[in-house]
C-alpha cells in the first residue's frame, strides 16, 4: 500500500519579533555578553597523585595467600579562576590538598603545569600560579556589599564539562558549614556539581564576589542549594599567601558565648544581642585594652553587635594592626576601649579546623 505523505506546515517567523520583545533581547544579548567576557579567565584545574592499591587477584595469590599491590595515579577535577596578569589562580584547598601534580587548561586549549603558591584548609582558599601569556584575569568584587536577592553565575567544570555556566539568585548570606567556623558563606541557587569546586561566583559586572566550594545535598547532585566562599574572605587569604607565603589570621584573644534571652535577662540588658566574654588571655589585645570576663560587647566600631558569629567575623576580617573600638556593659554601665589587632599566635592558628 502506497504511503501518502502527511499535509505539514511549519511556522516560518516566530510569532514576536525583537521589537516586540526589546527589554526581552537587551537583556539575553547583555548576559551573553558578559558570559563571554569572564569564561577565559576560568580554568579547568586536574590535580594528581601516585598511590599504593591492591592488584587483581590472580591464581598465584590465591596459592600463597597474599595479595600483590600496583600503583595507579588518582585524579581530582576542579575550577579556579585567574585573579593576577602574573598568573595567580584561586581555587579550594580541596582540589589540590595532598596532589603531586596539578595542572591546568586554558580555554584556549593550552595545558600547563601549576605552582602551589600557598593553600588554606580552613578557609578551603588555595592559591596557584601558571606562567603564560596572554591571560585575562577577572578582579575581586567586594561580597560585603553582596544582597540577597542579587542575580550570580556560577562558571567551573562540572563533571569534566569545561566553560559550564549557570545562573541563579544569592539565596542568602551568612551560612555557616559549622558551629565552630567563624568563615560564612554565600548561599546561592546557581547549580554546581562535581568539578565546580574553585571556580568563581560572579556577580553582573564580571566581578568575583565568592569561590564556588560545596553543596548541600541527600543525594550526592545538585538540589538547588550552593555555597560560595565570599570574595573578601579569598582576598584577605590571596593577600596573606602572596605577601608572606601564608594566611595571616587576626586575634584579640577572647572565648566568646552567645546571649541567651535568660543570660540577658540575668545581665539586665534589654535584649539579647552583643556577646559575652567568657576568657580573655593574657598578654592579648583584650587584657591589654582591659576587657575582662563578664564583658557583653554590644559594639564594635560604633556599629551594633547582634551576636557571637558577628562579633567573630568583625575580628576575622580587621587586617591585623588595625584597631577596633569596641563598646561593652560591664556591671550595668556602658564603657569603650580601643583594642590594636594583632596576627594570631601560630600555636593557637594551627588548632583552627580546616576540611
Amino acid at each position: 500500500m502506497r504511503r501518502v505523505a502527511e499535509k505539514f506546515t511549519p511556522l516560518v517567523s516566530p510569532k514576536l519579533s525583537l521589537d516586540d520583545v526589546k527589554v526581552l533581547a537587551a537583556i539575553d544579548a547583555e548576559y551573553t555578553r558578559l558570559v563571554q567576557s569572564v569564561v577565559p579567565s576560568v580554568v579547568s584545574i586536574t590535580s594528581s597523585r601516585t598511590v599504593t592499591q591492591l592488584a587483581p587477584l590472580t591464581i598465584e595469590d590465591l596459592l600463597t595467600g597474599r595479595q600483590r599491590t600496583q600503583r595507579a595515579k588518582s585524579t581530582s577535577l576542579g575550577s579556579g579562576v585567574i585573579v593576577s596578569k602574573e598568573g595567580h589562580i584561586l581555587t579550594n584547598h580541596h582540589v589540590i590538598a595532598g596532589m603531586t601534580e596539578v595542572r591546568v587548561q586554558l580555554t584556549d586549549g593550552r595545558n600547563l603545569a601549576a605552582a602551589l603558591i600557598g593553600s588554606d584548609p580552613a578557609t578551603d582558599i588555595a592559591v596557584l600560579r601558571i606562567d603564560a601569556p596572554g591571560i585575562e584575569p577577572l578582579p575581586l568584587g567586594d561580597s560585603d556589599v553582596l544582597r540577597v536577592g542579587q542575580q550570580v553565575f556560577a562558571v567551573g567544570n562540572p563533571y569534566g564539562l569545561d566553560e559550564s555556566v549557570t545562573r541563579g539568585i544569592v539565596s542568602a548570606k551568612g551560612r555557616q558549614m559549622s558551629s565552630d567556623s567563624a568563615i560564612e558563606h554565600i548561599q546561592h541557587d546557581a547549580a554546581v556539581n562535581q568539578g565546580n569546586s574553585g571556580g568563581p561566583l560572579l556577580n553582573v559586572r564580571g566581578e568575583i564576589i565568592g569561590i564556588n566550594s560545596q553543596i548541600f545535598s541527600r543525594t550526592g547532585g545538585w538540589q538547588g542549594i550552593s555555597f560560595a566562599i565570599p570574595s573578601n574572605t579569598a582576598r584577605r587569604v590571596l593577600d596573606g599567601i602572596i605577601k608572606r607565603g601564608r594566611m595571616v589570621r587576626s586575634y584579640l584573644g577572647v572565648v566568646m558565648q552567645e546571649i541567651t534571652p535568660v543570660l540577658a535577662k540575668n545581665f539586665g540588658l534589654a535584649d539579647a544581642e552583643g556577646a559575652i566574654i567568657t576568657e580573655v588571655a593574657p598578654d592579648s589585645p583584650a587584657a591589654r585594652c582591659g576587657l575582662l570576663p563578664g564583658d557583653v560587647v554590644r559594639m564594635v566600631n560604633g556599629k551594633r553587635v547582634k551576636g557571637m558569629q558577628q562579633l567573630r567575623q568583625i575580628i576575622a576580617s580587621t587586617e591585623v594592626g588595625q584597631e577596633l573600638e569596641i563598646g561593652f556593659i560591664r556591671g550595668g554601665a556602658e564603657a569603650k576601649v580601643k583594642a590594636k589587632i594583632v596576627e594570631m599566635p601560630a600555636a593557637l592558628s594551627s588548632l583552627i579546623p580546616g576540611r
